[in-house]
């Protein structure tokens, strides 16, 4: 990896761009329905009818630095109904009421950001540093963002040049060498902006809680495999060829290592030892709007996304013999185009039209040898068999090289009476087109809000989603499944917002959803079509500001599952938490220091394990122990607010606690850290 070199060159340029931006821009109102950011089209200063009309969180830059979050993963565990939770793979999982990552759309700036080997992301290696706001819609969200989605979709808009610090940087450590730090420089002009951020991330590995009981595979106070190096580079810009025609364009690269902790030995799980040796990922986007008159405009872009990962398994808890690696690249290009007819008082009409190629590819290799030093790490993938079939050169190698399209054609139409009253209707088209086949079906919403009295105000929405296989469901050569089928599913949802007087409101949404042709491992380990799903439950978020700089808020979600075509016993679905409670508060001192507390509680989740009955194995039921978890942020601005000086603990009441089966997670962790702008 030539990561220093890299970010020696982009400071460089992030210094340039930040002593440009001397002379900055007067405020100029540009018109919102411009903002290729938005997958949703705003027009105007009030929220649009499909926000109004369905569960939508937006958590803004000054809320994400009062809780001293680092990376998206530490953002998202605060939204009602999230569950972020770290299983085998070391890598945090988002989880939405009751649906996986791979159901949770992610978008950077509008442009998908999921991996199209399995439809996940990782939201650890995207640093706070680059995000201005995280737009987080559940329930029945809007068509326009394409298929998937059944759990939710989440937005991450980028700080612009117009908005931020000329110039900016953070450094924080804590113990076992753990450090991070980002630098960023932002400048404007009258028709243009941009901004460049370098971040790096790195640890030898997290303590354990001081009540771990070690064992012959966690030996010490510090967990095993649990280091991570992360490089992140991101630089995006605008520029405004007149006040109707915008072009925008993001880059981002990213590049490190991780270990990933496996289990324990205490449950009955097989113990891995298993690394991400290398990772390298870049992301690249070019976009325009053009308004033709005050009632159309056309706005869209083009991306290009890729990942590669060197994955290598190693025999034991040296990491030096190797058993198996997979050297894999993750690929999702296409375009986004949008044409927009203003109705003004009648509404807005929406139309899309989405291409997108998801490709593949990896090569996995058995070595004859266990000598590290041996392994090729070579990242030329080009001229391998595809189909998911074997066949490389050399024994002991396979290789694998898919690709799929996805297309899909979308309108919504929204719209809103003055506030009191509005809805949104969508449908959409959808195809993939596969190696061998391809497979076709269809998305719907309708969402409506009625505002009945100045502090009481109604939202309801359905919504049929589908997703189609990933490339690893369909082709994966351990687990693959060439038959499987696109999920589907289906969601309704009731909710209210009740101002209760006193500077506090209530907001509550009811939620039920059906899934069909769920697609998950069946015991044997295989990709299956597993049947039907159900997801009922209650997310409630409560929050008072009566008191001057005090700011309190108390969250609670709810959520019960059930498969229904499940053997006796098992009904309930794995690792889903009923119920996730959170108490939070925010108080500035008379001194100007701001205290940060969130204290949540996690309860109820199960898991299946098979045990000897009768000489027989069978699957039995198992709970988790539930855990509380207390984190406290602590900030000191001196300089006018140039200059800040914090302290944040996670796990401050040390708890040991699991997120999954013999998989301990961070006792508690003291950070220090200092940040400035100018």
């Amino acid at each position: 990896m030539k990561v220093q070199q890299k970010i020696i060159k982009m400071s460089a340029i992030a210094l340039a761009i930040g002593s440009s931006g001397a002379v900055l821009a007067d405020d100029i109102d540009r018109d919102p329905i411009l903002s290729i950011n938005e997958v949703i089209v705003v027009h105007g200063e009030r929220p649009t009818a499909t926000e109004v009309a369905t569960t939508h969180w937006s958590i803004d830059e000054e809320e994400i630095k009062a809780m001293g979050a680092q990376s998206l993963d530490q953002v998202l565990k605060n939204v009602p109904g999230v569950y972020v939770r770290t299983g085998g793979q070391g890598t945090p999982r988002v989880d939405i009421r009751g649906f996986k990552t791979r159901h949770v759309t992610l978008l950077i700036n509008g442009v998908p950001a999921n991996g199209a080997e399995d439809g996940q992301f990782d939201p650890s290696v995207i640093p706070t540093s680059q995000i201005a706001s995280v737009e987080v819609s559940v329930g029945p969200t809007s068509v326009l963002y394409g298929p998937g989605g059944a759990g939710g979709v989440i937005n991450i808009i980028t700080k612009q040049g117009e908005d931020a610090s000329t110039l900016s940087g953070r450094l924080e450590a804590s113990s076992e060498n753990t450090f991070n730090g980002d630098i960023s420089a932002a400048g404007s002009g009258e028709n243009w902006q941009g901004l460049v951020s370098v971040s790096h991330q790195q640890t030898d590995g997290f303590p354990l809680s001081g009540d771990y009981p070690h064992n012959d595979v966690q030996l010490d106070d510090v967990r095993a495999n649990s280091d991570k190096e992360i490089d992140n580079i991101y630089a995006q810009g605008s520029y405004w060829l007149s006040e109707n025609t915008q072009i925008t364009a993001n880059m981002s690269l990213r590049s490190g290592q991780w270990g990933k902790p496996s289990r324990d030995g205490s449950g009955s799980g097989t113990v891995k030892f298993e690394r991400a040796d290398d990772y390298d990922a870049k992301t690249f986007q070019l976009g325009m709007a053009h308004k033709f008159s005050e009632m159309f405009t056309l706005r869209g872009f083009g991306y290009h996304n890729q990942s590669d990962v060197l994955e290598t398994q190693y025999t034991d808890a040296s990491y030096t013999k190797v058993k198996q690696s997979q050297d894999g690249r993750s690929k999702v290009q296409g375009g986004n185009l949008q044409f927009i007819t203003n109705f003004d008082d009648a509404g807005l009409l929406t139309s899309s039209v989405i291409a997108e190629n998801q490709s593949w590819e990896s090569t996995t290799t058995k070595p004859s040898t266990g000598d590290k030093s041996d392994q090729k790490r070579s990242r030329a993938l080009d001229g391998y068999s595809g189909g998911g079939s074997g066949g490389g050169s050399g024994s002991g190698s396979s290789n694998l090289d898919d690709s799929a399209w996805l297309y899909t054609l979308a309108a919504e139409y929204q719209y809103q009476d003055d506030g009191y009253y509005g809805f949104t209707i969508g449908g959409a088209f959808h195809d993939q087109d596969r190696v061998k086949e391809s497979e076709n079906d269809y998305s719907g919403q309708i969402s409506g809000f009625w505002q009945a009295f100045e502090q009481t105000r109604f939202n309801a929405g359905i919504a049929r989603k589908v997703r189609f296989p990933s490339m690893k469901n369909l082709y994966s050569q351990s687990s693959g499944n060439v038959d499987l089928v696109a999920e589907t599913s289906k969601h309704f949802e009731l909710g209210v917002v009740q101002e209760l007087g006193a500077s506090t409101a209530l907001s509550v949404a009811g939620y039920y959803t059906d899934a069909e042709n769920y697609i998950a491992k069946d015991m044997s380990g295989a990709y299956q079509n597993m049947g039907r799903y159900q997801f009922k439950g209650v997310d409630l978020s409560l929050n008072n500001q009566s008191i001057d700089d005090l700011s309190l808020t108390f969250v609670y979600s709810f959520l019960d599952t059930e498969d229904k075509d499940a053997f006796d016993g098992m009904g309930a679905l794995e690792y889903r938490p009923r119920h996730q409670l959170r108490f939070q508060a925010e108080y500035e001192l008379p001194f100007a220091m701001r205290i940060n507390m969130n204290l949540e509680r996690i309860m109820g989740q199960v898991y299946y394990e098979q045990e000897k009955v009768n000489g027989n194995k069978v699957w039995t039921e198992q709970s988790l122990k539930d855990y509380t978890l207390l984190d406290l942020n602590l900030v000191q601005p001196i300089l006018d607010d140039k200059l800040e000086l914090y302290i944040r603990a996670t796990n401050l009441l040390d708890e040991n606690y699991y997120q999954s089966d013999a998989i301990p997670q961070a006792g508690r962790q003291v950070f220090v850290g200092i940040s400035w702008q100018i």
